[in-house]
């Protein structure tokens, strides 16, 4: 079964070019390029037509930092200006949190919520 955790990635309209750029070019003897173009293919995918703004949602991930796909997918974000992205990804325990990226008022409002609830 393994560790799964929720996942949200917004980029803006230059975010979202280069990573297409990114998945078209790989390479076709990469051996991990259908695990990595499989891993975009599989979120749930919005687009803001106005801005060119995209976010990607997955619900119940293996992020696993050796995993091929994770690898691309963080490696892309290390190339981005931190104002291209907002990346965030939920763990199980409270404590298991990683917001990075300063694209904090993009059009899909992609955000982290904490809050307390009661009935």
């Amino acid at each position: 079964m393994g560790y799964r955790s929720e996942v949200g990635l917004c980029l803006d309209a230059a975010g979202e070019k280069t990573l297409a750029e990114a998945l078209q070019n790989l390479e076709t003897h990469n051996e991990h390029a259908g695990s990595i173009r499989e891993l975009f293919a599989s979120a749930e995918r919005k687009q803001d037509e106005d801005s060119g703004a995209a976010a990607y949602y997955w619900d119940w991930l293996k992020w696993y930092q050796d995993y091929p796909d994770v690898v691309f997918a963080e490696s892309f974000l290390e190339s981005l200006e931190n104002d291209d992205y907002l990346f965030i990804r939920v763990g199980k325990s409270d404590a298991d949190t990683e917001y990075r990226g300063e694209f904090w008022e993009n059009p899909l409002g992609m955000c982290l919520v904490r809050g307390i609830a009661f009935d």
